[in-house]
């Protein structure tokens, strides 16, 4: 693991060259300067000027960053503030009390697919659909089935002029779950991010995100097993319809947002 200041990027944003301000590797020096290849999801400036923690490994012959997250930028104190009051809140929360119809969302914030910080209150006045996945998620009736639906639901909200529905999918693999993973991971089912947020964050806080949904998670043979849940959230930031399971339709949801959203 490195922590470091990005001063550039280069070669089509493929390469960081990143002054390390702490590291756990003995060939990596604190103080010094180092290029560093980055993956497809990670090629961008918009770590330029900004510190970050990553996996650091060597193979073809150069040094690589893996695991890419954003430690400063533009809502970052608000990232760590509400995430702690959120934790102090949630924590102390029996698994069985979790948020139901009805309930008022309280106050996080996340880091979404571009290395991002943002609030759930970003999403005022838009109805949102939450769901929960991890991109290494290998049943394919789970995880993949659900990215699916919420892609296809992007594209019928599109399609009827739905311009306030917002779909969040937040991640509860959050170690492996980087910003850049999951921008690589929503490419791939062809998601647009103009109304899309992927999302992730501190362990400790993806956590008390799963304890306060009601999302049981559970390491198990290289995986993970979880239960799944999908919500529709209305434009004061309150519960409308919360389904359990991972298996939801498409249109019901569409119709419900429309009814929320006067359409």
């Amino acid at each position: 693991m490195i922590k470091g200041l990005v001063l550039d990027s280069t070669e089509g944003h493929s390469r960081y060259h990143v002054k390390i301000i702490e590291s756990e590797i003995d060939a990596i020096q604190s103080g010094e300067e180092y290029d560093f290849r980055v993956g497809l999801g990670d090629q961008s400036d918009h770590y330029v000027g900004r510190e970050i923690q990553a996996n650091a490994v060597y193979y073809l012959k150069q040094w690589h960053l893996e695991s890419i997250f954003p430690m400063t930028g533009v809502g970052s104190k608000a990232y760590y503030d509400l995430n702690e009051k959120f934790h102090r809140m949630v924590k102390p929360m029996s698994r069985r009390n979790f948020v139901q119809e009805d309930d008022y969302i309280i106050a996080f914030s996340g880091i979404n697919q571009d290395g991002n910080f943002f609030q759930f209150k970003d999403f005022l006045g838009k109805a949102v659909v939450i769901n929960f996945i991890f991109t290494r998620c290998k049943a394919a009736e789970m995880c993949p089935a659900s990215t699916r639906r919420m892609s296809l639901l992007q594209e019928k909200a599109r399609e009827i002029g739905l311009d306030d529905l917002r779909l969040l999918s937040i991640t509860f693999d959050p170690e492996y779950d980087s910003p850049g993973i999951l921008k690589q991971f929503g490419e791939s089912y062809d998601i647009e991010f103009d109304t899309f947020t992927f999302m992730t964050a501190k362990p400790v806080w993806v956590e008390d995100l799963m304890r306060y949904f009601g999302i049981i998670t559970m390491e198990q043979d290289g995986t993970i097993n979880h239960t799944m849940a999908t919500l529709l959230i209305d434009q004061k930031g309150r519960i409308h319809y919360r389904k359990e399971g991972s298996v939801w339709k498409v249109d019901d949801f569409l119709s419900r947002a429309k009814e929320l959203l006067g359409k």
